[in-house]
């Protein structure tokens, strides 16, 4: 979503300003090391803040002189970072070894959203000012541009089928989803909402009326919340069949289907903005089985394997984060943080959310099973964005 001001030269030259990295000893860095980090992206000034989990300790400040950076994805062994600066339309690598930059990308106008293939070899890219928006693919072994793909409305995300033949693009301003096959890196269709049709005949949902995601659960099954109708696209990524639509609550956002965590049930949360509502999605059932109070904007929701019936949602207005029980749909608990909360990734083992506080320049650590805040972290970049961790629960907003 592209709620941030375009590249100014005083933002230019703040951003350059900025010269020199802070950072421990990272000599020797082994891959189990890389595994255990976490990436903070910082919207309003230049910096990638570096965290290690391990001993919840601040080990890098790099200035990536990038403008209005977005969010960071990584490759497929964690030694690049690829951080996307929307401004000055390019991504920025990262070594996490040395924790350096160590090249630039140029991509299409506004880079926002990134996504890595299951195979690891491209990295998609969402221009969402090219033209009526565009994908870029990026090469992780040359770091190279090796495609830059048209024909879509404000794209805003790109997930992978469980085959890794295809992509699935939201459009953050139709009725329609695009599936790209990844072989020749060309669209193959597009998926659209009943009573509406793709491209050429597409309608089109201006002002961000449409898909802002399209996350597929760990079965393959994708879920599209669209702002505009109300309504939840849900399509079958391996028999590649559209299944009966869902109706939740006005203006939904994402349902947050995907994650890394195999075993937990498929009890999958949406925020609405329209009712400020949480609904949960029964993924066995296919069926909206609860609804519970929200937020004017909840950005997010995250999940851990050690806490199966339970959710984490972010709530920008309301400066807490929600804790829901996805059995009983009801909220056991409100852990406020002091500011806006936009995002949040949560740890390979499940053990801590780690959330970005954007408005009070902060991330928090909470233990997943007690609840408990253990970590602030201040002065992590002005207005913290994103958070990345390694085989961890990613997303943006």
């Amino acid at each position: 979503m592209n709620t941030t001001p375009r590249f100014t030269l005083a933002a230019a030259a703040a951003a350059l300003a900025l010269v020199g990295g802070c950072a421990d000893d990272v000599t020797g860095t082994t891959t189990d090391d890389l595994r255990h980090r976490a990436y903070i992206v910082a919207r309003d000034s230049s910096e990638l803040t570096v965290i290690d989990l391990d001993r919840l300790a601040i080990i890098g400040r790099i200035p990536t002189t990038g403008v209005l950076n977005h969010m960071a994805e990584l490759n497929a062994d964690f030694t690049k970072l690829y951080v996307d600066s929307s401004a000055s339309d390019e991504a920025v690598v990262i070594d996490t070894r040395s924790l350096t930059v160590t090249g630039r990308i140029p991509l299409g106008r506004h880079p926002t959203h990134a996504s890595l293939s299951r195979d690891g070899r491209l990295l998609a890219v969402m221009d969402e000012d090219e033209g009526t928006g565009a994908v870029s693919f990026i090469d992780t072994a040359t770091d190279r541009e090796v495609a830059r793909l048209g024909g879509f409305y404000t794209p805003h995300f790109m997930r992978f089928a469980p085959d890794g033949r295809y992509g699935y693009v939201a459009n953050l301003d139709a009725y329609h989803l695009t599936r790209v096959d990844l072989s020749t890196l060309t669209i193959d269709g597009t998926i659209a909402l009943d009573g509406f049709a793709g491209p050429p005949d597409e309608t089109r949902a201006p002002g961000e009326g449409g898909f802002a995601d399209a996350q597929i659960d760990a079965t393959g099954m994708l879920y599209a919340a669209h702002s505009a109708s109300g309504k939840v696209l849900v399509y079958d990524t391996v028999a590649r069949a559209k299944q009966p639509e869902l109706t939740v609550g006005p203006h939904p956002w994402i349902v947050y289907a995907e994650h890394p965590f195999a075993d937990l049930p498929r009890r999958h949360l949406v925020p609405t903005f329209g009712d400020q509502q949480v609904s949960i999605i029964d993924g066995a059932a296919r069926a909206v089985v609860a609804a519970m109070p929200g937020d004017q904007e909840a950005f997010g929701v995250n999940y851990s394997p050690l806490t199966p019936d339970k959710a984490f949602v972010m709530n920008r207005v309301r400066e807490d984060i929600a804790v829901v029980d996805t059995a009983r749909g009801t909220i056991t608990a409100r852990i406020p943080v002091g500011g806006n909360t936009e995002t949040a990734s949560t740890t390979a083992d499940g053990k801590w959310i780690v959330a970005a506080v954007s408005s009070a320049n902060q991330v928090v650590v909470i233990d997943a099973e007690t609840n408990a805040i253990v970590k602030t972290f201040d002065d992590v970049g002005s207005y913290p964005w994103s958070v990345t961790i390694p085989d961890g629960q990613n997303y943006c907003h």
